[in-house]
């Protein structure tokens, strides 16, 4: 039996054993050149003149030949990739020329690839920058500005041309370029500094630039102060994009009425932490504030939708494809864009000093979104979370205070239903008159084809984004108006304190983020930062009508006047995109809050431990209890254990699982069944509830819906009971029963036991490049079994999730933690491709040293930037 072991590691000791047993048998004469031959047909009854020796002898020959030829070719080839691969990463040590400096910068990397870039003077220091980050992310900053600017078919062929006309239709590159020519000094150098620095990595990289250009045949163009303004752009567009959902609540209030859409709508909850209610500081234009305004949009004005369905799986199969790997968030993925964090003070922690934490939830992609940097110069020694395209540090922490951000929601886009002369296309209705629109035309350069020209509309509040017949839905948006792109959040690292944290705020416009603040005397603070425009009337759910100056904004809410909070008096602020102001708040902001179940569960946990450390901050950032996955299971039991049930649970796979529930703590393990059963559970629930009010349109109802069932199975109400049931206990086992059939069919198999949640929301994180085949299986991650869900303060759907994770300890900065989901190249064959996803899909962090001592105890790399001699 060990011999048979032998032959199967081993396939050369094979043929020696074949040679023992041989000569043992009397088969092997050495002096016949074809011994293995002649053995195995005497072995198996051939006669040796059957086939030829000659013959035989230039088949073994050639054979032997063929498969030396392909173990070279193999050999070869493994190593030619092996080289292409290795001669595009960057230098780390020794040292470079950058003619663009004017003193020597050193770059020190860790063993995560992490730099600390030291500088003399600011313009080398984002020089440095810029250098820095192309060594690691070049290729995914041309394809972030390609996208933002419409240009990706120019690479990709027709495949991308649907998604290169929306983003031209917006005019991002638009407003970047206006906005590039009108920066104020300061800004303007930053920009240019950075510039730089990219555009000198670009010109000395000719011939080993990262192996997707090569891949694509192209290359990139210099960058430019509005490259860097253009990724802020499509962040802002990220977090902003709302229209979408304006267009659709439209559609469902038609359908389902104003009295219901009030309830499908719901703008608050019970479960809400508010941190403002109505403490903004008082200014005298604040003292004349009436109260809140009344929506007061017109429904006689809601607009006819298109009857487009979606189902369950959609937003999961749509990055299947390579021709749209970069397709626009659809709202049901939208939900999972938001972020935790929250600051406590000193009587909460350990050390007396305060703790920051932060995890930013948004789409998940190879390369990571985030780049870990530290830069040190005059007036700056920052570590923190840099965007790759953008200078500076935009989240992190620099000697003094440190700072997080969440999604805040605020509404800051509206939709104006412009009226078009029916025989002018031109020509829209404005106070009684017709004014001619611009036109702005549009030529996308398409690989293989000729080129796609595109005429865009634009009125009085912006580009046309939607046609129907004479009637066209145009944009009003707050990062194109004048000043939108042209606020940097890298200045916040210079702040020393909250006074000078709140003035560098005030000079963002956006997009809108609920900013906690820390610093090491103690503070800890709150404010929300960005343009949030005021309306004359109506509060923008809904698209308004455009020929009359009724619903025109008349400027934006004050800075100070904007939600904010220093020191409050339980010590404990944690926000995660749910609502954070209370009605006495004077001021409109949005009414999408997120749903208040991370934000509730996260101060429980906080609660929980009274003298907490930078681990218990990851700890509750990797926590997966599902409240309202929780209180569905309770009620699901309870109606199983009904009197009022005429009918129970007929699927007895669905009884077994009610019966499961009993015991089950709300975690969304994954190897959780009971997850995955409350989930499809829900889903139908809520199909049922709906479909008799929407008919086939139930998939335009995109709200907190979870907040919706939670009132319903609260309060019972009769009037959304569906006529075929008899009680809402009746309703939770049909859904039971339609959950466990479904599962039986999306998973292939027919028992419980094979219904993972973690299978069923596996994490996948794609490269735009690597989404199928063995592309998929050498650029990507996953599909991969997860724990969480949507609701759970770690954020889990398949490609959407916490795409970095940071705690700031305020005693000693040195015990900070912070991880991107791979690592911080974006270059495949570099040792920090995905070196940090363990650690990340774990839950941990990894070191994040900031002293010169413990910086200095970190290094693995030193490179030396120098300028021309004659500097």
């Amino acid at each position: 039996m060990e011999t048979s072991k032998n032959r199967f590691r081993n396939p050369w000791a094979s043929f020696e054993s074949l040679r023992s047993d041989s000569v043992a048998a009397g088969l092997y004469q050495p002096a016949r050149p074809c011994w293995r031959s002649v053995a195995l047909r005497r072995a198996s009854g051939l006669h040796s003149a059957s086939i030829p020796q000659s013959e035989v002898k230039i088949l073994l020959r050639a054979l032997r030949y063929l498969l030396v030829f392909i173990f070279l070719v193999a050999i070869l080839g493994s190593l030619a990739g092996w080289w292409l691969l290795r001669r595009t990463l960057p230098q780390v040590d020794g040292t470079a020329v950058l003619p663009e400096l004017q003193h020597e910068v050193t770059v020190d990397r860790d063993a995560w690839g992490v730099p600390h870039i030291r500088a003399g003077s600011l313009d080398d220091l984002l020089t440095a920058q810029g250098y820095v980050i192309a060594q690691d992310r070049l290729w995914q900053m041309d394809i972030l500005r390609r996208l933002a600017a419409g240009e990706l078919s120019e690479i990709f062929g027709p495949g991308t041309l649907e998604l290169d006309r929306q983003y031209r239709i917006l005019g991002l590159h638009v407003a970047a370029e206006r906005e590039a020519e009108n920066l104020n000094p300061e800004v303007r150098g930053i920009l240019e500094a950075y510039a730089r620095g990219v555009n000198r990595y670009i010109d000395e990289r000719q011939g080993a630039l990262p192996w997707e250009f090569t891949h694509l045949r192209c290359n990139p163009r210099p960058w430019k102060p509005s490259d860097s303004l253009l990724i802020a752009g499509y962040m802002y567009q990220t977090l902003t994009n709302t229209w979408g959902a304006e267009l659709k609540r439209a559609r469902v209030t038609e359908l389902a009425g104003p009295d219901r859409a009030r309830e499908l709508f719901l703008t608050d909850s019970a479960f809400d932490h508010v941190i403002v209610d109505n403490t903004a500081p008082e200014t005298p234009s604040r003292a004349k504030k009436a109260k809140p305004k009344k929506r007061t949009a017109p429904h006689a004005q809601i607009p006819q939708l298109p009857r487009r369905r979606v189902t369950f799986d959609e937003t999961q199969r749509a990055w299947n494809a390579a021709e749209t790997f970069l397709e626009q968030f659809d709202e049901e993925v939208r939900a999972a864009i938001g972020s935790n964090n929250w600051v406590v003070d000193g009587k909460h922690t350990a050390s007396g000093k305060p703790l920051l934490a932060n995890d930013t939830h948004l789409q998940l992609s190879a390369p990571s979104i985030w780049y870990i940097l530290h830069l040190t110069g005059p007036g700056w020694n920052v570590k923190g979370f840099a965007l790759p395209g953008a200078p500076g540090i935009i989240i992190g922490h620099n000697d003094r205070i440190a700072w997080g951000f969440t999604n805040n929601g605020a509404d800051v886009e509206d939709l104006y239903i412009e009226t078009f002369h029916p025989e002018r296309p031109l020509d829209y209705l404005v106070n009684g008159k017709y004014v001619q629109a611009e036109v702005r035309t549009e030529r996308i350069h398409v690989l293989g084809q000729e080129d796609t020209v595109l005429d865009v509309y634009i009125t009085r509040h912006g580009p046309v984004v939607r046609s129907e017949g004479t009637r066209k839905y145009a944009l009003k948006w707050t990062a194109l108006e004048p000043g939108g792109l042209a606020g940097l959040y890298s200045l916040l690292g210079r702040a020393q304190n909250w006074g000078e944290f709140r003035e560098a705020l005030r000079q963002i416009p956006g997009p809108a983020q609920n900013i906690v603040y820390a610093d090491v005397d103690g503070n800890i603070g709150f404010i929300v930062a960005a343009r949030i425009p005021v309306r004359k009337k109506g509060d923008g759910a809904l698209p308004v009508p455009g020929d009359t100056d009724d619903y025109e904004w008349t400027g934006y809410i004050p800075f100070d006047e904007l939600p904010q909070v220093l020191n409050p008096p339980g010590g404990v602020i944690a926000t995660a995109n749910a609502r954070v102001v209370g009605p006495g708040y004077p001021h409109y902001l949005t009414d999408r809050w997120a749903s208040p179940w991370r934000t509730a569960r996260i101060y429980d946990l906080l609660a929980q431990k009274k003298k907490l450390q930078p681990a218990d901050c990851l700890a509750i950032q990797d926590d997966i209890v599902s409240l309202p996955h929780r209180f569905l299971a309770e009620q699901m039991v309870r109606a199983s254990h009904s009197t009022n049930s005429p009918a129970h649970a007929k699927d007895p796979r669905a009884r077994e699982l009610l019966a499961r529930l009993v015991h089950w703590d709300g975690r969304a393990k994954a190897e959780s069944i009971e997850t995955a059963f409350v989930e499809y559970t829900r889903r139908f629930f809520m199909a049922s509830l709906l479909r008799p009010v929407l008919g086939r349109e139930i998939t335009l109802y995109e709200w907190r819906d979870s907040i919706f069932l939670d009132k319903v199975l609260r309060e019972r109400p009769a009037h959304w009971l569906p006529p075929e049931f008899h009680s809402y206990e009746e309703m939770l086992m049909a859904a039971a029963d339609e959950a466990v059939k479904h599962l039986a069919s999306d998973t292939k198999q027919p028992k419980p036991a094979g219904w993972r949640w973690g299978q069923l929301n596996a994490l996948q994180i794609l490269h735009p490049l690597g989404r199928t085949g063995w592309m998929q299986r050498l650029l990507s991650i996953g599909p991969t079994d997860q724990a969480g869900t949507i609701y759970t303060v770690k954020v889990a759907q398949p490609s959407h999730g916490p795409a970095m994770r940071y705690v700031a300890d305020l005693s000693n900065f040195d015990n900070s933690l912070m991880n991107v989901t791979l690592g911080q190249s974006g270059q495949f064959g570099s040792p920090h491709y995905r070196d940090q996803f363990r650690a990340w899909f774990e839950g941990r962090g990894i070191p994040a040293p900031f002293s010169e001592a413990a910086e200095e105890k970190a290094r693995k790399h030193r490179l030396h930037l120098l300028p021309e001699p004659n500097h």
